[in-house]
């Protein structure tokens, strides 16, 4: 069944768009169970701790990540060891629902980012960014960190130490670590002098020796491509510098840019926002961006989408006079207290705008799983 967004572009007159995505792995994808259990059996940075008991941290339903096949690796390593697991929530409404209904019998908890009560406060970093976490984690002989890489719109990608910090922090800590989205070097692909990357990692390293990472690469399809287990920040760079050859895509700017991308990133604006970070490369000056994504689950907080995300993280990265169009399953009400223009279709937006086979739209299809480079010969390589 065809998603939202592939339904509004199945819709376009042919010749009037040109396509780019990332691509997909042809061949060579393996499989996760002997990718975990290689990583496991060969960390990086080091031999993993003596445990007993061990927090294997999650990412929530925002993201899709093979929880399963992570846990079972874990479960198949440590299977003398005492193993709960913590979702990590960050700022978002708590929630069980991403532990896999094979593993119900697991003790588990979803981090409440609100209760400080529930924390352990460990320091403070340089950038003055306070460090209070789940205190699980405090108790935890060893904490397994786990994730997908993929390009993030400030923390440069996912993965690493990004479920610890921000993952399960108190929530005034993590709205002053995304503050420093501003900073000019905080942005999508970027890793090395990375002020919001730098304040994550120094945050979740003070849980100390304590602290690993089980983090995967997978093609834009979810294939299996990596493992890497280890040193939070040593293991994670490692996946990451793949991570570019995978995710990489070349843009010439268009005066119109539609991005668009599949669920879970499409059901809410708070999450589909992300792939407005394309547009930096993507569209002309005072040209139009039109965001396509369902939003089946609304906006989000509306202050956080409008400011944290847009005007904080976002349009500072936007060429001078560009506009943004949504086109969602929302009312027209619920759109215009946001950020975007309301947009009824992406069929309407493209005569509205007077595109044509003459003046082609740029539509970048997975949107946020690119990392976009400036095309070097001044001509991308499309592909329909």
């Amino acid at each position: 069944m065809q998603s939202f967004a592939e339904q509004q572009i199945a819709r376009l007159v042919p010749g009037t768009f040109r396509r780019v995505s990332p691509q997909a792995l042809l061949e060579g994808a393996g499989a996760w169970a002997p990718l975990l259990d290689a990583a496991l059996d060969a960390p990086i940075g080091g031999s993993l701790p003596d445990a007993q008991r061990i927090v294997v941290v999650i990412s929530d339903r925002t993201r899709d990540e093979p929880r399963l096949e992570l846990l079972q690796a874990v479960a198949r390593r440590f299977s003398h060891s005492e193993v709960r697991v913590l979702v990590a929530s960050g700022t978002h409404t708590p929630d069980l629902g991403a532990l896999p209904s094979e593993l119900q019998g697991l003790v588990a908890r979803a981090h409440d980012a609100a209760d400080l009560g529930h924390t352990h406060a460990f320091g403070i970093t340089r950038r003055g960014t306070p460090v209070r976490l789940a205190r699980e984690l405090a108790d935890a002989d060893l904490v397994l960190c786990t994730g997908r890489i993929r390009p993030h719109y400030f923390a440069g990608y996912s993965g690493g130490v990004k479920g610890v910090f921000p993952g399960c922090a108190f929530r005034e800590d993590i709205i002053r670590n995304h503050r420093l989205k501003a900073e000019p070097h905080a942005r999508l692909g970027v890793l090395d002098e990375n002020p919001c990357r730098e304040d994550m990692e120094e945050a979740a390293l003070m849980l100390g020796e304590r602290l690993r990472v089980l983090n995967v690469l997978a093609d834009v399809d979810g294939r299996p491509v990596a493992a890497a287990c280890g040193h939070a920040v040593l293991a994670h760079r490692q996946l990451a510098a793949r991570a570019l050859e995978l995710f990489r895509v070349e843009l010439v700017p268009s005066r119109v840019l539609v991005v668009a991308d599949r669920s879970p990133l499409s059901e809410s604006l708070y999450q589909a926002s992300k792939m407005l970070a394309v547009a930096e490369l993507g569209v002309l000056p005072h040209g139009t961006v039109i965001l396509v994504a369902d939003c089946a689950g609304g906006t989000g907080p509306l202050e956080r989408v409008n400011q944290g995300i847009f005007e904080l993280g976002l349009r500072p990265r936007l060429p001078p006079g560009v506009e943004v169009r949504l086109v969602s399953e929302l009312p027209p009400a619920q759109v215009r207290a946001t950020y975007a223009g309301f947009a009824q279709s992406l069929e309407a937006e493209f005569e509205r705008l007077g595109v044509s086979e003459r003046e082609p739209a740029l539509l970048v299809w997975r949107a946020g799983e690119c990392v976009p480079l400036k095309a070097e010969d001044g001509a991308a390589v499309y592909c329909d």
